[in-house]
């Protein structure tokens, strides 16, 4: 049955030690968030009617908040409830706390929250206070993403096979099923097989034995030894990290590890839905990415929240979300803001139609990255293009036509190409395409690719050259602030597998870091600070 948390005073409150928990500090805070709006009535669903009162829900949560706030694991949480005075004030405890928690009650409750979505409700809570309190607006979001470290660890193409397979066979003997005759007799054994791992010729006649057992295990668990759903997802898997890292050897009968890697590739059988992603080419990871909208709010005007959170696995494109997560902050706030900015990730016109496909009213600000031409030549800026003719004009003056989009192209894109003779005695010919090198072919004639989208490109190019447009985008610098703040506060480590649990974290998170900003501004000023050099 639901156990509830009764505020009274204890004999070890009497010296009033709780006076000494400053009220701006982070432990303040949650205690007030948790005493006006997390009330343990709410989730009288949760128990039933009768048997042993539960450990109160309105400790749980803020502990489960904390925790990822401050980076503990669940048995640090569990130890800081119990000895920390600060933190036993922020769950509503008494100084000889009256409520104890162990782990795997910590974890069970954390399943609960995931269950019945009570991640969002905190989040939606979140943000339904600060628009009845007018800190919430639908002007503008800002859109970005960042990196999510996976909790489980990366693994090479022979780790992924051979416990692919150790996972099917486990999963057949809890159902009952007998297993194949298999080449090698050690996939329950945690430690990797005994081989001389230095030796190229060993590494590769393990490959060919574990890819030999994984096509008998596939055939072997299939009609009447199919089994239950999570079987054949078992099976389903190995068969993905088999094919996805395997090739076959054009120098013998076997495979061999594939030269190339995979566009989906899986790199965990702990984790199957974690993948490699990148930021940029120099900041890469394993895992997913946490989208999210930020209010474009200066922090000395209101509160910077966080209105929508997504996760994707690492390798998804950072405008791909953003539909979904326009969405979502209709859901939590009742309106999808009149413009999203983000940076050239979602500068596409195919993010704006996806956009403009959910909420029509919405227009999307981002930067369209400058037309560069790779060999440094002109650029096609330099070039003027008529839409209406379907022409492009060279800078020296020759116009030609780009015609009709060509058969093998499927992107729609037509080009525009110079006749050779007039390229060959162009005066700009070498800034333009270049010069012979001896001993090489010249460069050809010069050509002009035109996108569908060109004309709204070179728009959008030309508008974003103004000044008004450059100082508006300036602001698009304060959600790297919000993501700094959840980066330092467990927002970049995942700490859970799957997506569900990744992004409850995220939430959880998320709604943290809005009940400290809500707080932030509706407290007063700190007490200034101390001058340098003073220390009296």
């Amino acid at each position: 049955m639901l156990g509830r948390i009764t505020p009274q005073t204890s004999f070890a409150d009497t010296d009033e030690w709780y006076k000494g928990i400053p009220a701006h500090s982070v432990w303040a805070q949650l205690r007030a968030w948790t005493a006006a709006h997390i009330h343990d009535d709410d989730y009288q669903a949760w128990y039933a009617e009768t048997g042993r009162p539960s450990v109160p829900p309105s400790f749980v949560i803020p502990l489960l908040l904390l925790a990822l706030r401050q980076g503990w694991s669940d048995r640090e949480a569990v130890e800081a409830a119990f000895y920390d005075d600060r933190v036993k004030f922020a769950l509503g405890l008494s100084r000889s706390p009256e409520i104890q928690i162990d782990r795997s009650t910590l974890c069970k409750y954390r399943g609960r929250v995931l269950a019945t979505d009570t991640d969002r409700a905190l989040l939606r809570r979140t943000l339904t206070v600060a628009a009845d309190a007018g800190l919430l607006g639908a002007d503008e979001d800002l859109v970005d993403s960042f990196m999510v470290a996976g909790a489980a660890a990366r693994q090479g193409t022979l780790t992924l096979i051979r416990r692919a397979i150790a996972a099917v066979l486990r999963q057949g003997a809890a159902e009952g099923q007998p297993a194949p005759a298999l080449q090698r007799p050690d996939y329950a054994e945690r430690r990797r097989p005994a081989i001389a791992w230095a030796d190229a010729t060993a590494r590769y006649a393990l490959l060919q034995q574990l890819v030999g057992d994984s096509t008998t295990t596939q055939a072997w668990y299939t009609g009447a030894r199919a089994g239950s759903a999570s079987l054949q997802q078992a099976v389903a898997l190995l068969a993905t990290v088999t094919t996805q890292d395997t090739e076959p050897d054009p120098a013998g009968v076997g495979v061999r590890i594939a030269q190339r890697v995979a566009a989906d590739r899986v790199i965990s059988t702990v984790d199957p839905a974690m993948r490699h992603g990148r930021k940029t080419s120099a900041h890469k990871g394993d895992g997913y990415k946490s989208h999210q909208l930020t209010q474009s709010v200066p922090p000395a005007a209101g509160a910077r929240l966080i209105t929508a959170v997504a996760v994707t696995p690492a390798n998804a494109a950072d405008g791909a979300p953003r539909p979904a997560l326009i969405v979502e902050r209709a859901a939590l706030t009742g309106a999808a803001p009149a413009q999203v900015m983000g940076d050239t990730a979602y500068g596409a016109t195919t993010v704006q139609t996806a956009v403009t496909a959910v909420a029509p009213h919405t227009t999307v600000v981002a930067p369209v990255p400058p037309a560069n031409n790779r060999a440094g030549r002109f650029p096609k800026g330099r070039f003027t293009l008529d839409g209406a003719a379907e022409t492009v004009t060279c800078p020296q003056g020759e116009t030609v036509g780009y015609g009709a989009v060509r058969p093998r192209r499927r992107d729609g894109v037509r080009v525009g190409r110079w006749a050779a003779a007039p390229c060959a005695a162009c005066p700009l010919r070498a800034p333009c395409v270049g010069v012979a090198v001896p001993g090489k072919p010249g460069p050809g004639p010069r050509t002009v690719a035109v996108r569908p989208d060109e004309a709204a490109l070179q728009a959008r190019r030309a508008a974003q050259a103004t000044p008004a447009w450059q100082a508006h985008y300036r602001t698009r610098s304060h959600v790297e602030h919000v993501q700094a703040q959840q980066s330092r506060h467990g927002g970049r480590q995942g700490r859970y597998g799957g997506l569900r649990k990744n992004l409850g974290q995220a939430r959880l998170v998320v709604a943290m870091y809005n009940i400290l900003e809500l707080a932030r501004v509706a407290m007063l000023p700190p007490p200034p600070r101390r001058p340098r050099g003073t220390y009296a």
